[in-house]
């Protein structure tokens, strides 16, 4: 075996076995959710700021399909108290799954809309893929979508944001129209 092959196999031996690491660090996370050990931190803080801030760690990975993110915003001082981490998860989970899975050159449309009682995050993209699962399919532990999906992941990314929002007293909800994937995200005061 030459060089270049050889070097070919540890990088794909190393890329699955990220890939595996990824996948028992997601269970172990949803299995601490399911068994009410998991812990949380809360803390106030501002959900706005927050967002922008995960969106702009995974702007590489928008910028590499030219995606371009329309925000609209209530306030740009929106104060919750939640566990900083586990929020800022949710959040990067669903920017991942943008990079990954919209459509190229397309927006994405986050709308955030703060109420007396809450705030609701609407996210918007069209699916570069048909999507010929259904919202339950896809939020279910396990189903990858793999009619769609073909890139790397543990498949948990939307289980693990749905427990998230959950634990936190909060509802997560998606809906697939055509190739419209939606999201929206309610966290109450």
């Amino acid at each position: 075996m030459n060089t270049i092959e050889t070097m070919k196999e540890r990088h794909s031996v190393r890329q699955y076995a990220d890939r595996l690491s990824s996948m028992i660090d997601d269970l172990f996370e949803v299995s601490k959710i399911n068994s009410g050990t998991i812990q949380l931190e809360y803390s106030e803080l501002n959900i706005v700021a927050l967002i922008e801030q995960t969106q702009a760690e995974c702007v590489d990975l928008l910028e590499k399909k030219n995606l371009k993110v329309i925000s609209h915003e209530s306030s740009r001082n929106i104060i919750l108290n939640l566990d900083g981490n586990k929020t800022y998860r949710i959040f990067e989970n669903i920017f991942t799954n943008i990079g990954k899975y919209a459509m190229p050159n397309s927006r994405v449309y986050l709308n955030i809309e703060e109420y007396t009682d809450r705030v609701e995050i609407d996210i918007k993209n069209v699916s570069e893929m048909q999507m010929d699962f259904s919202a339950e399919e896809i939020v279910e532990r396990f189903i990858r979508g793999d009619k769609s999906r073909h890139e790397g992941g543990s498949g948990l990314g939307l289980s693990i944001i749905k427990s998230f929002v959950e634990v936190q007293k909060g509802k997560f909800f998606l809906d697939i129209d055509g190739d419209l994937f939606k999201t929206k995200i309610i966290f109450y005061k």
